[in-house]
């Protein structure tokens, strides 16, 4: 489903892959500016966009092809991209292993909803290009420019992991709760609002000084956080990126 309210691109743009990132982009982008190709057709046709028949045509029609698709599918594709500008969101393929006219991007699943965390890396671009692949990152989500790849698989271990590392700590939580003896209807309701307010009550504050607004000496949030400190949890946090950060190397 589109979007309402998206903002004109200066320049044609053209998804490969239209799957669970491909898609969440195209729907903060003018459709009309927007050709799409994915092997499971009905997956372009459903964003209400122009549909290419191939990676050939869909090159040969826009001015900018943003692959979002498989590392490993990519390295199956044999396409001459035309010297046309590449944006790569791909985890784990390096700048030398695309054109040379390329810009490396690492979102998150916050695109969905305009939110994305866009880390982004220049291969051998143009000013207006990288202006261009700016303005068009923030359309959903923030633009934050690093120096290397190793940032950029670094910045995926954080930021592109990272709502996944959220949701296993918030599915405990759920979990706890039906233990607790609450309906699951209840707990569904209360999560959003939960995730909303906690989120909203951090601007402005780093996330230390926001658990000092909760935690209060001899009360519940101190014994809590207590048994996670004694389980080293931060530690195992770490350790997680780190893993992440290693895979997102060897890909």
């Amino acid at each position: 489903m589109r979007k309402i309210g998206t903002v004109s691109l200066s320049r044609t743009v053209g998804i490969i892959g239209c799957g669970v990132m491909g898609s969440a982009i195209a729907g903060f982008l003018p459709g009309e500016k927007l050709v799409g190709f994915d092997n499971n057709r009905e997956k372009v046709e459903a964003l209400g966009i122009s549909v290419a028949d191939s990676v050939e045509a869909l090159v040969d029609a826009v001015d900018c092809v943003l692959l979002a698709i498989k590392p490993q599918n990519f390295r199956e594709m044999k396409v001459d991209f035309k010297d046309k500008l590449v944006v790569s969101i791909m985890a784990g393929v390096k700048l030398a292993d695309l054109p040379a006219r390329v810009v490396r991007v690492m979102p998150n699943l916050g695109a969905r909803v305009g939110k994305s965390v866009n880390a982004f890396i220049c291969g051998d671009v143009s000013a207006d290009d990288k202006i261009f692949v700016k303005n068009l990152l923030e359309k959903f989500g923030v633009a934050i420019e690093v120096k290397s790849d190793d940032e950029i698989d670094k910045m995926t271990a954080l930021f592109g992991c990272g709502p996944a590392y959220l949701y296993l700590f918030l599915d405990a939580l759920m979990e706890k709760g039906l233990e607790f003896g609450f309906d699951e209807k209840l707990l569904d309701k209360a999560l959003p609002v939960f995730v909303d307010g906690a989120m909203g009550a951090l601007q402005g504050l780093s996330p230390k000084e926001a658990i000092s607004k909760v935690e209060s000496k001899g009360g519940t949030t101190e014994v809590a956080l207590k048994v996670l400190n004694d389980a080293a949890w931060k530690d195992v946090l770490k350790k997680a990126a780190e893993a992440a950060f290693r895979r997102a190397k060897e890909l």
